[in-house]
């Protein structure tokens, strides 16, 4: 059995996994569906209504991207509800260390790009630290976590 600091980072590090579980899974399927919501990060100006279908082409490709990444952004949301499940130490350490990696490389795309590029807007700062947090979040389990905070919670328990 875990001591109490172990089980107390392993619930911290399943409810990081459940929260963005249900932000991911809100996010991704709100990309999916209204690809409008997120439209205006790209420079995508109102046009007085939402459409489906929108009459410029380059608005029609953003919201092909869009689509696409809201629909990664959903599956993610289902590999990590599922991973808190799992027992399986190295593949819940795995997971992390991906979603620090995935986390770290969209933030700095962000920053590089919020600094060179014309269209961006003062609101990806809130992708920014999104990102950053994210990353930071994950990077801590990753980096400063033992590995008994890895294996699942009926390890700790029985």
């Amino acid at each position: 059995m875990l001591d109490r600091a172990a089980l107390g980072q392993k619930k911290r590090l399943d409810l990081l996994l459940a929260c963005h579980a249900s932000l991911a899974a809100v996010s991704g399927s709100l990309a999916t569906l209204f690809p409008h919501v997120f439209g205006f990060f790209f420079g995508e100006q109102w046009h007085g209504s939402f459409r489906f279908n929108p009459d410029d082409g380059q608005v029609k490709i953003t919201h092909v991207v869009i689509r696409l990444y809201g629909s990664l952004i959903l599956g993610q949301a289902f590999v990590a509800w599922a991973v808190r499940q799992s027992a399986d130490g190295h593949l819940r350490r795995g997971i992390v260390r991906a979603y620090c990696l995935v986390f770290t490389l969209t933030m700095l795309v962000l920053l590089r790009s919020h600094f060179t590029d014309e269209h961006w807007h003062w609101f990806n700062l809130a992708n920014i630290i999104l990102f950053a947090g994210l990353a930071a979040f994950y990077g801590w389990f990753c980096y400063f976590s033992p590995p008994p905070v890895f294996e699942g919670l009926d390890k700790a328990v029985s």
